[in-house]
């Protein structure tokens, strides 16, 4: 029993205490002992205390190789009114990410930060194949928000058939989310890519860079000034679409993106 947690045997707690023990065993069992003594019982069990692992959830390798192989497909005969993107989605924290630099032995630098706990999301989409990035700024993940990018990709691709690939989060479907694509009248496709598979998706590596560019050692006063140098970094990505093409390039046999 103790390997299932208190949800799963129908308690609103994720944690088992002697409290929750003790009213399960009377409930459950009719037994009625003090939290003392299941304490007891537990320890004659041989239980202990302990901090629970993660366990990382994998990716379906058959799946990944369904994946590439209908893309592969796809590439094969990419016509040239067509567009392909990749999207994801970034938490950018107001909280300075810290990493590693040169600096002097006796002279450490430090980076202030601040009891604001505010952060913005940014949507993002990268087109491997002509370096092109896009991108929006919005307070939170929601399907509304999502379906927003849709639009805003949509109109900007306006005579070309779009190929999306997304990571199949929540907030990727819904009603929302269906009216953009059924207002862009077939030009817009959604194509799920495998799950578990963030190495499949090239925008992960924009974020990488913006990660670096922007929030690495570095605290706005402001969430504006922020959100400003956002921009800035997309901006500065705008002029640079042979370096996107090859950043977005991964080398190695699983790669999706080697494909292109």
């Amino acid at each position: 029993m103790l390997r299932q947690s208190p949800r799963q045997v129908g308690y609103h707690m994720s944690l088992w205490t002697t409290k929750l023990l003790k009213h399960f065993l009377y409930t459950r069992c009719g037994v009625e002992y003090s939290r003392e003594r299941v304490r007891q019982v537990l320890h004659d069990l041989g239980f202990r205390q302990r901090r629970l692992r993660h366990r990382h959830l994998r990716a379906d390798p058959e799946e990944q190789a369904a994946f590439v192989i209908d893309l592969a497909i796809l590439l094969q005969d990419w016509p040239e009114d067509w567009a392909l993107l990749f999207v994801d989605e970034a938490t950018v924290r107001r909280h300075p990410t810290l990493t590693a630099r040169w600096c002097l032995v006796d002279d450490v630098p430090e980076v202030p930060t601040g009891d604001d706990h505010g952060k913005v999301q940014v949507y993002g989409a990268v087109s491997p194949l002509t370096g092109r990035t896009h991108y929006r700024i919005r307070p939170t993940l929601s399907q509304g928000h999502f379906a927003g990018f849709l639009t805003q990709l949509g109109r900007y691709y306006r005579d070309k058939q779009v190929l999306i690939i997304h990571d199949r989060a929540s907030h990727h479907r819904g009603r929302a989310v269906d009216q953009a694509m059924k207002e862009a009248n077939g030009r817009l496709m959604l194509m799920p890519q495998p799950r578990y598979s963030p190495e499949f998706n090239p925008q992960e590596r924009i974020w990488k860079e913006l990660r670096r560019a922007v929030t690495h050692d570095h605290w706005f006063e402001t969430q504006q000034e922020e959100i400003q140098a956002i921009r800035n970094f997309f901006c500065y990505l705008a002029g640079r679409k042979a370096e996107i093409r090859q950043l977005c390039t991964v080398k190695t046999p699983e790669s999706l993106v080697g494909l292109l």
